[in-house]
């Protein structure tokens, strides 16, 4: 897989209810979107796999915190062109305990302001970067 695209990938980490959510705000310096949301993930390295480059950037940003969201198994669950730029976008999902979720919420973040435990109203609500919007709404409306 040889290309210069962008490519991202982000995780929708939920309980098992899908009414709760984990995601990242970003802090007040991030360009373009000052303390907007996210979800946790990144950018695919060239001729990077997306579940590879995922696995990477859930370590990068939550170090150990992500042991549980890798061993939970996370699952490709949509393709997406997201944004201004049209990039591409792998989404995973991934469902844990309300236990799992709210540790996880304690967790520190190694990127971005603070990790949020949400609600499903207010996952629709959040303000998103680079249009990701688009991917919540979606992914909601199918599950």
């Amino acid at each position: 897989m040889t290309t210069t695209a962008h490519h991202g990938v982000g995780l929708i980490v939920s309980n098992h209810a899908r009414t709760r959510f984990y995601v990242q705000q970003k802090d007040a310096s991030y360009p373009h979107y000052p303390r907007a949301y996210s979800l946790f993930g990144g950018s695919c390295e060239p001729d990077e796999a997306p579940a590879l480059a995922l696995a990477r950037e859930l370590v990068e940003e939550l170090e150990h915190a992500a042991r549980a969201l890798l061993a939970a198994g996370p699952c490709l669950v949509g393709q997406h062109t997201v944004g201004p730029t049209r990039f591409a976008y792998s989404l995973f999902e991934v469902a844990i305990t309300d236990a799992q979720l709210e540790e996880l919420g304690r967790a520190p973040v190694f990127e971005g302001e603070r990790g949020a435990v949400v609600t499903r109203a207010q996952l629709r609500s959040l303000p998103f970067i680079w249009g990701l919007e688009v991917v919540i709404i979606a992914y909601l409306e199918r599950r």
